[in-house]
């Protein structure tokens, strides 16, 4: 069975001062994202061996505070983040991320198919 990682996903974010929720597009290696404060993503993966390998490049806005506890009094730098997942994403499992302004909790839920 092939597994079709490319899709439309809403994801459920929990840090440590708050929780949000985020849509993202996983298709053809490029990754496109919005949440509901307004941040926007971007990034790329690739698949292989069974996992999906990239980085989401985001900004904070200043006078902002994020999910994981960091405040931003500027506009901040682009944030990238690491990914490593599953292709095959488990709506029921909640994923580690680990981001350079801190850990946040992850589920993902596909929404709609692109691929076959």
């Amino acid at each position: 069975m092939e597994i079709s990682l490319e899709g439309i996903y809403t994801a459920y974010l929990t840090g440590i001062a708050g929780q949000g929720i985020a849509m993202f597009v996983f298709t053809k290696g490029r990754i496109a994202g919005a949440d509901m404060a307004g941040l926007t993503f971007s990034g790329s993966y690739s698949v292989k061996d069974g996992r999906m390998v990239g980085e989401v490049i985001y900004t904070m806005p200043a006078g902002t505070i994020s999910i994981t506890g960091a405040s931003f009094d500027k506009y901040s730098d682009a944030i990238k983040v690491p990914i490593n997942l599953p292709a095959e994403i488990d709506p029921t499992e909640t994923y580690l991320i680990n981001t350079p302004i801190g850990p946040l909790n992850a589920k993902f839920v596909k929404n709609a198919s692109l691929g076959p």
